[in-house]
C-alpha cells in the first residue's frame, strides 16, 4: 500500500522529467519554488489563471499543465478536454473542494519544488 505523499512524490517526479528532461533551469527551479506562495496569496483558481495566460512561456505552461493534470487526477468532475472548459469547472466548484483542490495543488508542489531543484541544471 503506498501512501498518498508517495503519489504525490512519484507525481512530481515524472512530471519533472516528462517537462523537463535535460533538467530544470535555473529561472524554471525558481519559478516553480514560488507558485506555493502564488497560491497562498491570490488562490488556486487565480493563480492557474495567471500560468495560463502566461501560456507562451514554457516554464508557465509546463507548470499550468502538471498542476491541472494532478488535479484532475485527484478531483475527477475537473476533467476537461480543454483548458478553458477545465478553468470553468473549477471556477463552479463548491467551496469543499476548491479547498481539497487548493490543498491538493499545494501538496504535490511541495514535491515538485523538492524535484525541480533536485535536477536544476
Amino acid at each position: 500500500m503506498r501512501t498518498k505523499e508517495q503519489t504525490r512524490s512519484e507525481y512530481a517526479l515524472r512530471a519533472i522529467d516528462d517537462k523537463f528532461p535535460r533538467g530544470v533551469d535555473k529561472d524554471t527551479a525558481n519559478f516553480i519554488v514560488g507558485v506555493p506562495t502564488m497560491i497562498l496569496t491570490n488562490g488556486v483558481a487565480q493563480t492557474l489563471a495567471f500560468l495560463l495566460s502566461k501560456r507562451d512561456s514554457a516554464k508557465h505552461s509546463s507548470t499550468f499543465s502538471i498542476i491541472r493534470s494532478w488535479l484532475e487526477k485527484e478531483i475527477p468532475l475537473l476533467k476537461a478536454d480543454k483548458d478553458m472548459l477545465f478553468l470553468q469547472k473549477f471556477a463552479g466548484l463548491e467551496q469543499g473542494d476548491y479547498l481539497t483542490a487548493q490543498r491538493e495543488a499545494l501538496a504535490m508542489l511541495q514535491w515538485l519544488k523538492r524535484y525541480a531543484r533536485a535536477f536544476e541544471v
